[in-house]
């Protein structure tokens, strides 16, 4: 759906960019569900897909985190594109790998 010249892949990567530590790790449990990548990984495996809609910048990103992708709008501008991302990390986890439903918490 996307190539690396597309106006939304361009927002997408600046926003990431522009994201600080803790941003970035809810990035990563969002797509991932997991906070950080393994020694030996980086994003080669990531993709992201464009996800259709009539009004994109009405619509959340989307990810799929047993295959490391990100279902993205084709938003209209790079504050959207962080707006929405911002709050998809911030308020859409359900998945969290990196914590182990057996431990107790303290």
């Amino acid at each position: 759906g996307y190539n690396e010249d597309d106006q939304t892949i361009k927002f997408f990567w600046e926003v990431l960019e522009e994201f600080n530590h803790e941003e970035r790790t809810m990035f990563l449990r969002f797509v991932w569900g997991r906070s950080r990548l393994p020694a030996v990984g980086s994003f080669k495996n990531f993709t992201i897909n464009r996800h259709h809609s009539a009004n994109p910048d009405s619509y959340l990103p989307v990810s799929h985190t047993c295959f490391f992708s990100l279902d993205l709008p084709q938003y209209s501008s790079k504050e959207i594109v962080r707006r929405q991302l911002l709050y998809a990390i911030s308020h859409c986890q359900a998945i969290d790998l990196d914590h182990d439903p057996g431990e107790e918490e303290e």
